[in-house]
């Protein structure tokens, strides 16, 4: 064998260890999304129908809330006679320091997609330029978000859907060869779409799966009739949760005032503009490891 074919071999078992190690791996995406008041250029702007019936799309799960006990830590410091008030700063800063214990004992690199397309509102590598942004009079921010999640194939990831008063954006992350971003964001529409809790569960589920190795024993348990059919027992069927969405209250199509539409090939651990002479869009997609 030659060493041109044996450098050949050697890149494609390369390449497709690459392809594995991506499908187990998670990013954290940061987005602002702001308005240009003082339109670019004479282009004449006109209103645009926005259709999203055929589109899979999720929305981000609210951060489960720590409740604190005021009364305990009031007791806890043993000052007779005094009544302690607990601001809502210090219990903000209770719970910050609460969620920074827990993710010192977290290792770096785990994975944990128990919080995938969860809220965070905090920003890290684009914080800087949202405070930039928001000192500027010509523009005016109408949301900041982050989260995490996976990248899927195409076929597969979701849009991410968030609305804001009568705005919002649509973006959805996925890996082919690469990473690509499709981002469509609109000012002044009123749409609503599905909240797709149970396919965000599905994705959790087969990432959870995926996780386990190939060559663990499998073992059968026998388990007893009646204990199947107790109502605690849930057995998830997550072709029938696919379609299981609620379709109350969904308006999946409808006119928007304007309306930037794109889609990019795009590197991780960078940022990326989106740019419309009203709108724009500035979204962050970098390993959660880092």
């Amino acid at each position: 064998m030659n060493s041109f074919n044996l450098h050949l071999i050697f890149f494609i078992f390369t390449l497709s260890s690459l392809t594995q190690a991506e499908i187990n791996k998670e990013y954290i995406i940061e987005v602002i999304m702001f308005e240009q008041l003082e339109i670019i250029g004479d282009e004449i702007l006109k209103p645009q129908i926005l259709d999203i019936r055929n589109i899979n799309s999720v929305t981000l799960l609210d951060k489960p809330q720590i409740r604190i006990n005021e009364e305990k830590i009031s007791q806890s410091f043993n000052q007779a006679g005094t009544n302690l008030i607990l601001d809502q700063a210090f219990k903000e800063k209770i719970i910050d320091t609460q969620n920074e214990t827990l993710d010192e004992k977290k290792p770096l690199k785990k994975i944990n997609e128990k919080i995938w397309f969860e809220k965070q509102v905090n920003l890290n590598q684009l914080d800087n330029i949202y405070r930039r942004l928001d000192r500027r009079q010509e523009y005016k921010i109408l949301h900041k978000q982050s989260w995490r999640q996976p990248a899927l194939e195409k076929e597969s990831a979701p849009f991410v859907h968030e609305i804001f008063e009568n705005n919002g954006f649509l973006i959805k992350l996925y890996k082919s060869r690469y990473l690509h971003l499709e981002v469509m964001a609109y000012i002044d529409g009123d749409l609503k779409s599905a909240l797709n809790e149970d396919l965000i569960k599905e994705i959790k589920f087969e990432a959870l799966q995926s996780s386990i190795p190939k060559d663990i024993t499998n073992h059968s348990i026998e388990i007893d009739k009646e204990l199947i059919n107790l109502p605690q027992i849930f057995i998830p069927n997550f072709e029938m949760l696919k379609n299981s969405s609620t379709s109350s209250q969904i308006i999946e199509v409808g006119e928007v005032k304007y309306l930037l539409s794109e889609q990019r090939r795009i590197f991780k651990n960078e940022s990326h503009y989106f740019d419309h002479p009203k709108i724009g869009v500035i979204i962050s997609v970098y390993d959660s490891s880092l």
